[in-house]
């Protein structure tokens, strides 16, 4: 009885083993399925990636600065956090919590540990309060030292004054900006 049922198992068994076959042998060579994520984006090496970043940065639960981008690559390994497209910084007055200047560039490169921000392309500084623009290829913000600076060429346009040198630096109270290497074209010095 017991050979009976192993012969009628496996006689069921035979007339499946073509399908399994023709089933099997439409899975060789066809190509894999496609994949929803863009190979532009499988090619970053960040761990983190985040689209429209806005970021407060703080120093002793003190609004120090905002920052934003389009994009905002993180490392694990890493303090540093790239930023990429549309990259802006509002600093504000630490005492009266007020905007005292912005910067803007195509990307940057932001210190999570100290909240330093280095811009870079096309970076431009804005004083709030009395409207000077400066513009540079790069701009380094350091408010731990109370500090915005440049080593990079460096163009200021103060009303009809505009002021070309090889880099400037300042408080971040813009009480003392020193271009390096100034010429001045138009306007009146002050």
């Amino acid at each position: 009885m017991g050979t009976h049922m192993t012969l009628f198992r496996t006689n069921l068994l035979k007339p499946a083993i073509p399908f399994l076959l023709l089933g099997l042998s439409q899975c060789v060579g066809a190509p894999p399925p496609s994949s929803a994520v863009d190979e532009n984006l499988k090619s970053i090496q960040a761990d983190y990636v985040i689209f429209g970043l806005t970021d407060y940065l703080t120093r002793g639960g003190v609004r120090e600065a905002l920052v934003q981008a389009d994009t905002a690559y993180f490392y694990r390994d890493s303090t540093v956090v790239i930023l990429r497209g549309n990259v802006h910084l509002l600093a504000y007055d630490k005492d009266l919590g007020t905007e005292r200047a912005q910067v803007s560039s195509d990307r940057g490169r932001l210190n999570t540990i100290n909240n330093s921000m280095v811009a870079r392309g096309n970076a431009i500084l804005l004083i709030e309060k009395d409207g000077r623009r400066i513009e540079s290829s790069e701009l380094s913000y350091y408010p731990a030292l109370d500090v915005i600076s440049s080593d990079s060429i460096t163009v200021m346009h103060e009303g009809d004054m505009i002021v070309e040198g090889t880099g400037f630096d300042s408080d971040l109270d813009f009480l003392n900006v020193r271009i390096r290497n100034g010429k001045t074209r138009g306007g009146v010095i002050r």
